[in-house]
C-alpha cells in the first residue's frame, strides 16, 4: 500500500509499507497531532504550532534517505532497516503535554513512556506484533543498544535523523534562518569506515554550519526568556495544584485533580491516563482551574491560559531579587524562584559520558571533527548562570 504525505520540510514523504500507515493511525500517535513540538516556543513564534506528529514522520523520511545511500545499505540487514524505520517514526511516542515542558513536573521522562507505549497493552504493540517486528528490538534502537552500532548511529548521535530533521523543522516553524542543514548532501557522502558511520570531508563545511545552526537554535528559540518563562510559570502553577491536594483542598473540579492524583504521590501515572494527555487537555485544565476559589491556583491558570507568565531575568543581582521577593504582597513561594542553567556547547565529542563524536573521513584515515573544524577547535568553557523568577506585579 503506497502513501504519500506532504510535508513542508521534506516534500513529499513516501510511507512504503502497510505496518507504517497502520502505526501512523493509531489512538497513540494520532495523540501527537495534539503536541506542539516546541513546547512553549508556540507563546514566542506565532508560526511554531508543527506537532510531534509532523516530526516523527520527518525522522522516518530522514532514515529512509539515509538507507538509500549504498554504503550504508550494505551493512544494514532487510529485517533492521524495517525496525529502524519503525523506531524512527515511533522514538517520540511518549512525550507528554507541552513536549519537555510535563517532565518538569512528571515522576518519569517521556523516554519511559516510549517503552512502555511501544511494550505495553496498546494498539501500537498488537500491530507491531502482527507484522513479526520484535517490540523490544524497535526499543533498543531508540535506546541506542542494538547489536549494530550503524543502526543505533541514525537514531541516536550528534547528526542522526533527530536532529536533522527537528533542527529545520523548529526553524521553519518559528520563522528564522539559523538552521538549514544541507540533509542530502550530508546523507549522499556517509560512509561505513570500521564499522562506524562516518563522513567524507566534503561534508565538513556542511557539518559545521549543522552545529553552528543548533547553537543558535538553543539560543535564540529553545531557551528564549518566554518560553522558559512559560516552563517556570507552569512548574509554579503545578506545584500549588499538588500542595492543593496535599492539604485536602475541595476542589470544584474532581476530576481534573483526578487525572494527575498519581503523580502528586509520588508514583507514575498509569499509561491509560497519560495517553489521555495532550496540550489540548491541559488547556481545558487550566480553564477549568481558573474558575476556582483559591486565589493563587486562579490566578497562575489565567497566566498560562492567556500567556502573562512570571518574568525571567539574568540580569538582576541576587540581593535584588531578594529585596523584590521580601516587598512582595502575596505568597512568593508561587511566584519567585531562581534556576541555575548551563551554557549550550556547539559541539562536544562526549555527552553524558558516552563517545558521540563525529568522525570525518579524509585520506582513508579516520579523524575527530575537532581536529580538521578551525570553528568548532576551540577550548568550550562549561559557562553556568543563574536565571531568576518572578511576576511584573504584585498579586494580593
Amino acid at each position: 500500500m503506497e502513501k504519500f504525505i506532504r510535508d513542508n520540510v521534506h516534500g513529499e514523504i513516501y510511507i512504503e509499507d502497510k505496518v507504517f500507515t497502520e502505526l501512523i493511525d493509531t489512538e497513540e500517535f494520532q495523540r501527537l497531532r495534539r503536541i506542539i513540538q516546541l513546547g512553549g516556543g508556540q507563546f514566542v513564534f506565532p508560526s511554531a504550532n508543527h506537532t510531534r506528529f509532523s516530526h516523527c514522520i520527518g525522522v522516518y523520511h530522514v532514515i529512509c534517505k539515509f538507507l538509500e545511500n549504498e554504503e550504508i545499505k550494505k551493512h544494514v540487514s532487510d529485517k533492521d532497516k524495517k525496525v529502524l524505520k519503525v523506531a524512527g517514526l515511533l522514538h517520540d511516542i511518549g512525550h507528554g503535554p507541552f513536549s519537555h515542558t510535563f517532565e518538569l513536573v512528571s515522576t518519569r521522562h517521556h523516554e519511559e513512556y516510549t517503552v512502555d507505549i511501544i511494550k505495553g497493552d496498546t494498539k501500537i504493540n498488537k500491530i507491531l506484533k502482527e507484522n513479526n517486528i520484535d517490540p523490544e528490538e524497535v526499543v533498543s534502537v531508540i535506546e541506542g543498544r542494538h547489536a549494530n552500532n550503524i543502526v543505533n548511529s541514525l537514531v541516536s548521535s550528534q547528526l542522526d535523523a533527530d536532529r536533522l530533521d527537528y533542527l529545520q523543522r523548529d526553524s521553519i516553524g518559528a520563522g528564522v534562518n539559523y538552521s538549514k542543514p544541507d540533509i542530502d548532501w550530508i546523507i549522499r557522502n556517509a560512509r561505513i569506515h570500521e564499522g562506524k558511520l562516518v563522513f567524507s570531508s566534503k561534508t565538513l563545511n556542511a557539518i559545521e554550519n549543522f552545529l553552528l545552526g543548533r547553537y543558535h537554535m538553543f539560543k535564540q528559540v529553545y531557551e528564549h526568556k518566554i518560553s522558559t518563562a512559560f516552563d517556570n510559570t507552569f512548574k509554579m502553577w503545578f506545584k500549588r495544584l499538588k500542595d492543593l491536594y496535599t492539604e485536602g483542598y475541595n476542589f470544584i473540579n474532581s476530576k481534573t485533580i483526578e487525572l494527575f492524583k498519581e503523580v502528586f504521590e509520588g508514583k507514575p501515572m498509569p499509561l491509560n491516563k497519560y495517553t489521555h494527555l495532550d496540550d489540548y487537555t491541559m488547556f481545558d485544565i487550566f480553564k477549568s482551574l481558573k474558575e476556582e476559589k483559591d486565589e493563587i491556583l486562579k490566578d497562575l491558570s489565567e497566566r498560562l491560559l492567556n500567556r502573562n507568565f512570571l518574568k525571567i531575568s539574568s540580569d538582576l543581582s541576587e540581593e535584588e531579587f531578594v529585596k523584590m521577593k521580601n516587598e512582595f504582597k502575596g505568597n512568593s513561594e508561587y511566584y519567585f524562584d531562581s534556576v541555575t542553567i548551563k551554557d549550550v556547547f556547539i559541539y562536544k565529542d562526549k555527552n553524558d559520558k558516552k563517545d558521540e563524536t563525529i568522525y570525518i573521513l579524509k585520506d582513508n584515515e579516520l579523524k575527530k571533527l575537532t581536529e580538521l573544524s578551525e570553528i568548532l577547535n576551540v577550548d568550550w568553557k562549561n559557562n553556568v548562570k543563574k536565571i531568576y523568577i518572578f511576576p511584573k506585579y504584585n498579586v494580593e
